[in-house]
C-alpha cells in the first residue's frame, strides 16, 4: 500500500520549500526570497517517527494573477490537494491574515481532508502569538513554528501523525512484489516476459507502448515472486499528455508498493539522466534493488561488456550497494543470475539483529567517527533497536538533537558493513529519550 501523502500548500513565500527540506532534513527544494519559485510539485519519501509519507511541496497559490505560468503553478497546487491525505496549510505569522489565506480556507475545509495549519516565521520569543489570527479560519489549533530554525517541528511531526487515516490493511497477495522499472525501451516487457515463461506484456520497439503496470507470477528456488511490468518512466509530459503522466504516476506507485525493484539500464547505450532519476527515485525510497544492464547481446564477448559494466558501477556510485547484473532479455543469458540476486536481496531484508549486537555496531560506529555537534550542542546515542518491516529499519534514540544528513549516510553505510548487509539499504529513524541506567 502506498504511503500517505501530505501536501504542503500556500501563498508564495510564506516558507513552504524551506519547511519541506526541514522535514526531509536535507536540502531538496530551491529556497529563495523571490516569492514563486517552487513551480512544480516536489514529491519525497518522509519518515515522520518511523512512519513514511509522501511529502509534496507545491508552488504557491497566486490569486488573480493572468500569466500561464501562475495559473499552472496554482493547478498543480489544488492537484496536490486532490491526492493528498493530509494538507499542511503555511501562514507567515509575522504578515498576519491575507486575502489569499482567507479565500483558501473555505477551499481547504470543503475538501474533507485533515488540515493542520501551521503559522511560521515564530522565529523567537518575542514572536510567540502572532500565529494566534490563524484562529480566524476555522481550522483548529495552529502550530507555531520555525522552518527556518526548527522551532516546534516536533510538535508539527505529531500532529501530522495523529491527523493521518487509518488505512486498513490491504487484502494479502501471493508472491514478493517486484517491480520493473525504467526508462522506454530498455527492454522491460521482455524481461517480464522471459521471467513469467509467456508473452504476457505487449513487446514493441515504439517506447511507451506499455501504459499500464502487469502483474504475474512466477517461481524460482522455492521462492514465489510476483513481478510488474510498469510503464517507461519518461521526462514529465506537457499538461496536454495526460496519459504519459498517469503512466509515471503508475510507475512511481509500482515502486512504493514493490519489495525489490529491478532497474532496467540499456548496456548497448550510455547511461543517462533518465536512468540515474529512476535510481533516485529508488535510493529516495529506499526501495532493495538489483540494476539490470539489459541487452547485452548487443556489445559482443569480451572487452566492451566489462568496460560497460565499469562505467557503470562508476556512474552509479551513489547507490553503490545496489548489485549490478548484465543480462539479455532475449536471449535469456543472465537471467538466472539476475534471480539469485533477487533472492539474495531478499534474505538481507529478512535478517533480524538482537539489541546487543546493534549497540555494539552502534558503539563501533560512534567511536570511529563522532556526529558534528548541533548550534553548539553535543548529538548524544544511547541505544538502537531493530523496528519491523523491509528494508531493515532501525531507531537509535539519542538526546533528540539534529542528525545531519551526511552523517545519516555514513551510519547508514558503516551499519551495512557492521551487519553484512552486502546488498539492502538501512531505514534509520531517530528519537528522543533518556539514556539507559
Amino acid at each position: 500500500m502506498p504511503p500517505p501523502v501530505v501536501a504542503i500548500v500556500g501563498a508564495p513565500n510564506v516558507g513552504k520549500s524551506t519547511l519541506f527540506n526541514r522535514m526531509l532534513g536535507r536540502r531538496k527544494a530551491i529556497v529563495s526570497d523571490v516569492p514563486g519559485v517552487t513551480r512544480d510539485r516536489l514529491m519525497a519519501s518522509c519518515d515522520l517517527f518511523g512512519v513514511n509519507v509522501t511529502l509534496v511541496d507545491t508552488g504557491g497559490m497566486v490569486k488573480g494573477a493572468p500569466d500561464d505560468l501562475t495559473r499552472r503553478v496554482r493547478a498543480e497546487a489544488l492537484k496536490a490537494v486532490e491526492e493528498a491525505d493530509v494538507i499542511l496549510f503555511v501562514l507567515d505569522a509575522r504578515a498576519g491574515l491575507s486575502a489569499l489565506d482567507l479565500e483558501v480556507a473555505p477551499l481547504l475545509r470543503s475538501s474533507g481532508k485533515p488540515v493542520v495549519l501551521v503559522g511560521n516565521k515564530i522565529d523567537a520569543v518575542s514572536l510567540e502569538g502572532l500565529e494566534l489570527e490563524a484562529y480566524r479560519l476555522g481550522l483548529g489549533d495552529v502550530v507555531s513554528l520555525s522552518a527556518e530554525q526548527g522551532r516546534g517541528l516536533d510538535e508539527l511531526v505529531e500532529r501530522l501523525v495523529r491527523s493521518l487515516p487509518h488505512r486498513s490493511a490491504p487484502v494479502a497477495q501471493p508472491g514478493v512484489r517486484v517491480a520493473i522499472v525504467g526508462r522506454p525501451n530498455v527492454g522491460k516487457s521482455s524481461l517480464f516476459n522471459r521471467l513469467v515463461k509467456q508473452d504476457r506484456a505487449l513487446v514493441t520497439p515504439v517506447p511507451g507502448t506499455t501504459r499500464d503496470p502487469v502483474d504475474a507470477l512466477f517461481e524460482h528456488a522455492g521462492v514465489t515472486y510476483r513481478v510488474i511490468d510498469t510503464a517507461g518512466i519518461r521526462r514529465r509530459a506537457s499538461r496536454g499528455e495526460d496519459i504519459e503522466w498517469v503512466s509515471v504516476l503508475k510507475a512511481r506507485q509500482a515502486l512504493e508498493e514493490a519489495e525489490i525493484a529491478v532497474a532496467l539500464i540499456d548496456s548497448s547505450a550510455e547511461i543517462g539522466h533518465q536512468d540515474l532519476a529512476i535510481l533516485g527515485i529508488i535510493a529516495q525510497g529506499q526501495t532493495p534493488a538489483v540494476v539490470a544492464a539489459n541487452k547485452i547481446d548487443l556489445l559482443g564477448p569480451g572487452g566492451p561488456l566489462s568496460t560497460r559494466m565499469r562505467e557503470f558501477s562508476e556512474a552509479l556510485g551513489f547507490v553503490a550497494y545496489v548489485p549490478l547484473v548484465p543480462i539479455s532479455a532475449l536471449t535469456g543469458e543472465g537471467v538466472d543470475r539476475l534471480l539469485d540476486t533477487l533472492g539474495k536481496v531478499r534474505n538481507e531484508g529478512l535478517k533480524r539483529f538482537s539489541t546487543a549486537e546493534l549497540n555494539r555496531a552502534l558503539q563501533e560506529i560512534v567511536r570511529e567517527k563522532q556526529p558534528p555537534s548541533d548550534s553548539g550542542r553535543e548529538v548524544r546515542f544511547y541505544y538502537m533497536t531493530q523496528a519491523g518491516g523491509q528494508p531493515p529499519r532501525f531507531i537509535i534514540f539519542g538526546n533528540g538533537r539534529q542528525v545531519p544528513e551526511p552523517y545519516r549516510r555514513y551510519m547508514a553505510g558503516r551499519l551495512r558493513s557492521h551487519l553484512g548487509l552486502a546488498f539492502s539499504p538501512v531505514v534509520l529513524s531517530f528519537r528522543r529519550s533518556r539514556p539507559v541506567r
